[in-house]
């Protein structure tokens, strides 16, 4: 079990198209941009609509969420036009549980090139070789094929259909489980 806030230290998550890191203030404008896309806000929990001041608040809160240990939040860089395309990171951590629960949400010009899926992959070995949790899980609404598609690609198994937690529910009537173990790293 993985005893909470863990001690999050910023790792190197890069491969060498799609790079993640910790969100900074001179990342606002693009986190504006792309959360402030309707498609965007129909499947995640994201303000609408969605204010800049909202990305000022989401990096803040980011910064202090990574430096207590509590969640951990990364931009997406796409690495071929080094520009923030996207956020990833953990929104949910059960500590008794020992499991960690992944979101992500890419701009309108990411979608459909394999970008959330590369995202995907590179967290979901941090989570479960690095910091050790014995469980990932990765939920999304039944309407959102593409995300069922990332999550897919990434080696998650779907579980089936299950009721949305308490933060989607004014958005989603259900939602579509997936599930990754350390073991299953290996096999996909």
């Amino acid at each position: 079990m993985v005893p909470g806030p863990i001690e999050l230290k910023v790792p190197a998550l890069d491969d060498g198209v799609v790079r993640l890191r910790p969100p900074e203030p001179g990342d606002v404008d693009a986190v504006f941009a792309y959360c402030n896309d309707p498609d965007a806000a129909r499947f995640t929990t994201i303000p609408w609509p969605y204010e800049r001041d909202h990305a000022v608040e989401w990096i803040e809160e980011s910064t202090r969420c990574w430096a207590d240990g509590v969640r951990a939040s990364f931009v997406i860089v796409d690495s071929s036009r080094v520009a923030v395309v996207g956020s990833i990171g953990l929104v949910r951590i059960d500590h008794d549980a020992d499991v960690a629960e992944v979101g992500y949400l890419v701009s309108r010009e990411a979608r459909g090139r394999g970008i959330a899926s590369r995202a995907v992959h590179l967290v979901r070995g941090w989570v479960l070789r690095e910091l050790g949790f014995a469980r990932l899980e990765l939920q999304t609404d039944v309407r959102n094929h593409a995300s069922q598609r990332v999550a897919e690609k990434a080696g998650f198994t779907r579980e089936g259909e299950v009721e949305p937690p308490e933060r989607c529910r004014e958005r989603s009537e259900r939602m579509v489980m997936y599930s990754l173990a350390p073991a299953d790293l290996d096999a996909r």
